[in-house]
């Protein structure tokens, strides 16, 4: 029996013209998303897709994957956190059936309130049902020391800072925090930050309250063109673009 658990909705929308070239990404929410028109497909270690509309995915939160496409393509998609025993689901992509997002796209259930956010619940929830219960075998053990490096990265928002200091938080040698980061996170640190700073854009940008240029000097970008072209290699749409788009299309 699952007792009663967490479930925060931080992005749920549709893009129109998105485009992927994004290599070893790693997303701290989960990530469901269903692509009415082809062209993507998506990696995970020995797992490849093709992302066309006969297939939802379903990506556990720190899962490292890789993202690439022929053409623009649609994109339904949500990021989401989910709390016991979702935390235990092994990292991989799960290749689901399209049914419940497919109605979800094909009904519009783009509401504004309270509905727009029950009827993004309701569909993520389909998903985590579909889960293999052979899935549930994950492990959120790291190495105690890339974990205290972790927690005090976050602390600093994730801000711009090298192995060196990083290694010195750990308490280990530059070459050894980056062997071990990189077993335990399948990421090397500066993919693992990018990621993360990214991540936070693109929450920033979601809420609206601040401007594309100071976004990108909050999140450590030189400036609003170093912080567009990572973004759009990263979630294959310009911030301006994803702004604009971020709703309900």
């Amino acid at each position: 029996m699952i007792e009663d658990f967490s479930l925060r909705i931080h992005i749920a929308c549709c893009l129109k013209n998105v485009q992927w070239d994004c290599r070893e990404v790693l997303h701290p929410t989960w990530f469901l998303f269903w692509n009415p028109t082809a062209g993507a497909r998506i990696i995970c270690g020995n797992q490849e897709f093709e992302a066309d509309p006969e297939h939802a995915f379903l990506v556990p939160g720190y899962t490292v994957i890789s993202g690439f496409s022929s053409k623009p393509f649609h994109h339904l998609y949500t990021h989401f956190s989910v709390g016991s025993p979702f935390d235990k689901v092994r990292n991989q992509i799960f290749r689901l059936p399209p049914d419940p997002a497919k109605h979800f796209f094909e009904t519009r259930r783009y509401s504004s309130g309270i509905k727009y956010d029950l009827y993004w619940r309701i569909l993520i929830l389909e998903y985590l049902a579909l889960i293999p219960a052979e899935a549930f075998d994950g492990t959120l053990q790291t190495d105690r020391r890339v974990r205290k490096a972790l927690e005090w990265a976050e602390k600093q928002n994730f801000c711009r800072f090298g192995n060196e200091q990083l290694a010195a938080i750990a308490g280990m040698s530059v070459n050894n925090f980056y062997r071990c980061f990189r077993r335990e996170l399948q990421i090397s640190p500066k993919r693992y930050f990018l990621s993360m700073r990214l991540n936070r854009a693109r929450n920033m940008l979601a809420a609206k309250d601040a401007d594309i240029a100071q976004i990108a000097r909050t999140c450590g970008f030189a400036d609003r063109y170093q912080f567009s072209k990572a973004y759009k290699q990263f979630f294959g749409i310009t911030p301006g673009a994803f702004r604009r788009q971020d709703g309900k299309n």
